[in-house]
């Protein structure tokens, strides 16, 4: 099975970690984006097992911590090398700390251009917090991904932006107009 669907990531394009979800058990009942720390160490890439554990932890608090909410909120977290921003977050809610490195937003839209200013992808979310630092973010509810006419869908997110990275932590869906619009979850393979 699990050549099977590491033979469907590579047919799309997908990493193998960003269609393979773990077992429900894997995730405190506190929220959808918390996993277990055991759970952690399987999700990151090895020698860096705890690389989302600040911003899992800060997602667990109330965002009032950091401030009074900003409304409809655009903010890049990248930009390319002449200055046009790469990756855009626009947020209906948000709270940015002082220093600007961390932002947390709900109702949460991120899109990423490639270097000739097309879009790449679209990550929804309805909660997410980004280390703007080390371009790491953690996703909470319902969380939606599209590139070049696939779409992964799910509950909870770990996200690497530096290497286009995403793992949907729960209920992981995929759909891809490059097999004939065939939904993969629908056909039995998860």
């Amino acid at each position: 099975m699990r050549r099977f669907i590491a033979f469907t990531c590579l047919l799309i394009g997908l990493p193998l970690a960003a269609v393979t979800a773990e077992a429900e058990a894997d995730l405190t009942p506190e929220t959808d984006a918390m996993i277990s720390a055991e759970a952690l160490a399987r999700y990151c890439e090895p020698g860096q097992p705890l690389r989302y554990k600040a911003l899992l932890e800060a997602l667990q608090q109330p965002p009032e911590t950091i401030g009074s909410p900003a409304r409809n909120l655009r903010l890049p977290v990248r930009s390319l090398p002449d200055g046009r921003p790469q990756t855009v977050v626009r947020a209906t809610e948000a709270w940015v700390t002082l220093d600007t490195t961390l932002l947390r937003g709900r109702q949460v839209h991120v899109e990423h251009f490639r270097e000739d200013g097309s879009l790449e992808a679209v990550l929804d979310a309805d909660e997410i917090i980004i280390d703007r630092t080390t371009r790491l973010a953690v996703a909470k509810g319902k969380v939606r991904c599209t590139m070049d006419g696939d779409v992964l869908t799910g509950q909870g997110a770990l996200v690497d932006m530096n290497i286009n990275y995403l793992r949907i932590i729960k209920h992981a869906c995929i759909e891809t107009k490059r097999m004939g619009d065939v939904n993969l979850t629908d056909r039995g393979i998860f």
